[in-house]
């Protein structure tokens, strides 16, 4: 392990208080209600099925989430090798909303449109995955193995995030199959948990981006130093 990795690595044990004091709870809480929510949808799907529709609440959040999460990462993560990231997240939550299901003419429909409409150039396609999988094994590839071996806090999560992502696809895929056998109930309860996993994946992708790399004890050292020098700018 190199320096800088165990310099990382060292960071995130520095506070064990908080680590598995308020942390911890924050986490069980988070976790509980999530799974809490899940269990109601799949018991009522009809009713949970309101806030499932094209450009509903659930789908909302998920654009949302993931659009913050492009606009943190775009103030955090700056320079070119690492635009992958905001880029990534502001795609996937332009593809959550559907210009359709908004009244043609209203300021939504109007931008979701004039993105669609760029997006299919072919230029603008190039570049953005240029862009993207340079991103990706420039800097993603070679930082992941580095979390990897530090078991960075935000990998976790991601990997969660990316668990539930697969568990929504999986349902999708399971609904198309037995589509035809499927009771309305049924159908309508793998769609709404579909969703429902989908809007946890984009909570997921923002929770990553949010906590993003642990500072070096060298970090936080010149942090402090700087504290004390000037109280005021605390």
């Amino acid at each position: 392990m190199s320096y800088e990795d165990k310099a990382c690595a060292d960071a995130q044990f520095s506070n064990p208080s908080v680590g598995l004091g308020s942390n911890q709870v924050a986490l069980f809480v988070g976790l509980s209600l999530t799974v809490s929510f899940l269990c109601v949808v799949m018991i009522w799907p009809m009713p949970a099925a309101t806030f499932n529709h094209e450009g509903g609440l659930i789908e909302t959040i998920s654009a949302a989430a993931l659009f913050l999460a492009g606009l943190v990462a775009l103030m955090r993560y700056r320079g070119i090798s690492r635009l992958y990231i905001a880029l990534v997240c502001l795609l996937l939550a332009e593809r959550e909303l559907e210009a359709d299901v908004y009244t043609e003419g209203r300021l939504p429909f109007i931008i979701l449109d004039a993105l669609d409409t760029l997006l299919d150039v072919t230029a603008v396609r190039i570049v953005l995955t240029v862009i993207i999988l340079g991103g990706i094994l420039w800097h993603g590839i070679p930082n992941s193995i580095k979390a990897f071996k530090i078991r960075a806090p935000f990998l976790k999560v991601f990997f969660l995030a990316g668990s539930v992502a697969v568990l929504a696809q999986l349902l999708e895929e399971l609904s198309g199959i037995f589509d035809e056998s499927l009771s309305v109930e049924m159908a309508v309860r793998l769609f709404v948990m579909e969703e429902t996993l989908e809007m946890y994946f984009s909570i997921g992708i923002l929770a990553a981006v949010l906590i993003g790399w642990p500072k070096s004890n060298s970090e936080e050292k010149q942090y402090d130093q700087q504290s004390r020098r000037n109280p005021d700018a605390r």
